[in-house]
């Protein structure tokens, strides 16, 4: 198995991705095409380049460096080749700005595992861990298992954030180091993976039923998304398959606008830019709707 994961980023202190004080690896690579992603720069398994353009000071240092010619400067403005661009990080690193990012770096585990280890006090004073996100990151397997086994080597919880649409066997591997799951639970039909989404509903639906016959502790979570599934009637069909299948534990996340400047940032349009974020009323009204089926169950994010 590989010693090497491509991350895109090495959080310290999340406070949003599980219990207690946590560390959060955002694997990069995602086989899903949500519209709404709000970590756009996690998606392609290659890696993206971000410019922030407003923190850019024209020094011309990436422009120096890069050794692609993907930077130039025309009439004072910072233009980016990004077809030009293979990665490599030299303008991230001069940058006095940090207006230039690379999402997507080989890691060694070891390197890893000495940033998770840092705040190992923080984790057992606070019951938390670490958390494995992405992208999807059990589209690396390989490196995921390695890293959640050196963590339960260490006494440290391991959540796994994943949307599911990956062959049940990574879900085998990954639980002799963990059997706890943040499940991403986009729609409730075919149609609406197909159409929304990219999954497959059938693959996804087929692998949160074995996780919860497997007896591991999963938390379902929802994004709410405007004019997708924002409605009563959605939300109960919804609760009404998350019962019948054995789910307990379910969480509702609002939409917002947080990831806006990152599609900027990748040279992208954003489709929900003008969308308005989920307001606390509809929020409540939609959990209403989770109580009334006995879940587990809170607004998060």
């Amino acid at each position: 198995m590989s010693d090497m994961g491509f991350v895109s980023d090495l959080q310290h202190f999340s406070t949003g991705d599980g219990h207690g004080i946590r560390t959060t690896v955002f694997m990069q690579g995602c086989n899903l095409s949500c519209e709404w992603c709000h970590n756009p720069e996690t998606i392609d398994i290659n890696g993206s380049l971000l410019f922030y353009e407003a923190l850019c000071v024209n020094c011309r240092k990436c422009e120096e460096i890069c050794p692609s010619n993907v930077n130039s400067f025309v009439n004072g403005k910072h233009l980016i080749n990004r077809n030009r661009c293979k990665l490599v990080g030299k303008c991230e690193q001069v940058c006095p700005q940090s207006a230039l990012k690379v999402s997507g770096k080989q890691y060694k585990l070891s390197h890893v595992m000495n940033y998770i280890l840092e705040d190992i006090d923080f984790y057992k004073k606070s019951n938390g861990g670490v958390t494995i996100s992405g992208g999807e990151p059990l589209l690396q397997i390989d490196f995921c298992v390695k890293l959640a086994k050196a963590c339960s080597e260490n006494d440290i919880n391991v959540i796994v954030d994943t949307a599911g649409n990956v062959p049940f066997e990574y879900f085998q591997r990954i639980m002799l180091y963990t059997k706890t799951f943040f499940y991403d639970f986009k729609a409730n039909s075919e149609e609406g993976y197909r159409e929304k989404i990219g999954g497959s509903y059938k693959l996804i639906l087929e692998n949160l039923k074995g996780l919860i016959a497997k007896s591991c502790d999963v938390v379902v979570r929802i994004p709410i998304i405007p004019g997708h599934n924002d409605t009563v009637e959605y939300m109960k069909k919804t609760a009404e398959i998350l019962k019948n299948i054995g789910a307990e534990k379910v969480q509702l996340l609002p939409f917002h606008r947080l990831g806006t400047a990152k599609y900027k940032a990748l040279g992208k349009e954003y489709f929900y830019a003008e969308t308005k974020p989920v307001s606390q009323e509809k929020s409540n009204e939609l959990l209403s709707v989770l109580e009334s089926y006995d879940f587990v169950c809170k607004i998060d994010g």
